[in-house]
């Protein structure tokens, strides 16, 4: 008998990202704006960007609605969907999360507080997207600086990161959101990862005493995606993930005004697309979207292209037994879990030891029918099929056992009676 670890519950994770997100202020409009006047004086160098003269620029909205973030946050909740939602706690310099908006009326920020929490954060990873999305802060002062976030800061002065990632952090526990994880403004941090997933995992210890964080840095749209792992330490549980996402913004682009396609994402005969291929390859299906795109001045044009795209997920996965909702924090502690974790078979026993606990932690079993599977002395109760295949189960197929149950800290012990064997004590 051997035994590897599988996808969680033999599904493939799906998630969704939704970048430039944060209370009551519409980012594109402050960010665009501050841009236009920061270019041409400090980097003229620089060509005037595709979107830059277009006419609808200056009648973009300054805020985006509570009432549509409520809307959404309930679609999503009612679908199913999990992933992971920016809450920038600096947005453009604007006002700080845990303080207020000197432009927006007080009770905004604490109606979109409220929804976040209640209707966003259940399904949805909060992270800072950094300080401010534009200007670097200085975070003594909490005046902006010259630089940019995502072009002068692509790679950060080291020892500079680990504070202004904390302070990002900080705000949003001030909030009432300890975060798991960081989202990149752009390309902030890309040119040395090393230095920039350890000053997030550094952070994230000083600020929540998270050991096993996420961040998300890296969208490929042709590559096979993966969850790779940095500054790994198995004995003290410690790591921390980078979930990539597999698609383009599709839904409605960064600008609100770049419409999308759902049919990048997946065909209507369920065939083509980006999404289609990366699932047949039971590899992390995340996709990636802007929160000005969704809303789209209020067309909500990129939110529709959303519920189509899930209405095709339905139909490709109709019974539910190949795809799994997850959060980016979810997918980063089972990747964390199947790298990082001993396992040991030896006379129908099988011993998981771990630092890195998950939920759904899911065993193939080869050469083994089994008829009976206890975990940490309990019971998990057969299924015959994998539509029931859950959390606290066993299910046989041909010649294979699968085991789904939640992975605690330290040695979980499965015993295994096979078919045709002598039972379990």
């Amino acid at each position: 008998m051997n035994a590897t670890v599988c996808n969680p519950l033999l599904r493939t994770p799906l998630s969704l990202i939704i970048d430039d997100s944060c209370p009551v202020i519409n980012l594109t409009y402050y960010w665009m704006h501050q841009w236009l006047a920061w270019r041409p004086k400090h980097r003229p160098d620089l060509p005037p960007a595709r979107w830059e003269g277009n006419p609808i620029v200056p009648k973009l909205s300054r805020t985006i609605p509570v009432d549509f973030a409520k809307k959404w946050g309930e679609w999503c909740g009612e679908q199913g969907i999990r992933g992971k939602f920016s809450f920038i706690p600096f947005p453009a310099g604007q006002g700080r999360v845990d303080q207020g908006f000197a432009d927006h009326p007080r009770h905004l920020l604490a109606d979109w507080l409220k929804l976040t929490k209640e209707i966003i954060w259940p399904n949805f990873d909060l992270t800072p997207e950094m300080l401010t999305h534009s200007h670097v802060a200085d975070i003594k002062t909490w005046e902006l600086t010259p630089q940019w976030e995502q072009v002068d800061w692509v790679n950060p002065p080291v020892e500079k990161l680990t504070d202004y990632i904390a302070t990002a952090m900080q705000l949003l526990k001030n909030a009432g959101i300890p975060c798991e994880g960081v989202t990149s403004p752009g390309a902030f941090g890309k040119r040395n990862e090393a230095a920039y997933s350890k000053a997030i995992l550094d952070a994230a210890l000083r600020v929540n005493n998270n050991p096993r964080p996420f961040y998300f840095l890296w969208l490929d749209d042709r590559k096979p995606p993966g969850v790779p792992l940095w500054h790994a330490q198995k004995d003290k549980g410690i790591a921390i993930a980078s979930v990539w996402s597999c698609a383009g913004d599709w839904f409605g682009s960064w600008t609100g005004f770049d419409k999308g396609d759902p049919d990048r994402f997946i065909t209507e005969d369920l065939k083509g697309g980006r999404l289609p291929a990366v699932l047949e390859k039971e590899l992390p299906c995340v996709l990636c979207g802007h929160w000005p795109g969704f809303y789209f001045e209020g067309e909500e044009f990129g939110f529709n292209v959303l519920k189509t795209v899930k209405k095709r997920l339905d139909a490709y996965d109709p019974d539910k037994t190949k795809t799994l909702w997850m959060k980016n924090s979810e997918i980063g502690h089972y990747w964390m879990a199947r790298e990082l974790s001993d396992i040991a078979v030896a006379d129908g026993k099988v011993t998981i030891t771990t630092k890195f606990p998950t939920a759904n932690f899911t065993l193939k079993l080869d050469d083994c029918a089994a008829k009976r599977v206890q975990v940490a002395g309990a019971d998990l109760r057969q299924v015959a099929s994998r539509r029931d295949f859950r959390s606290g189960t066993f299910l046989v197929e041909a010649k294979a056992t699968y085991a789904a149950f939640p992975l605690k800290e330290g040695a979980t012990v499965l015993h295994v009676a096979q078919q045709g064997r002598v039972s379990l004590a």
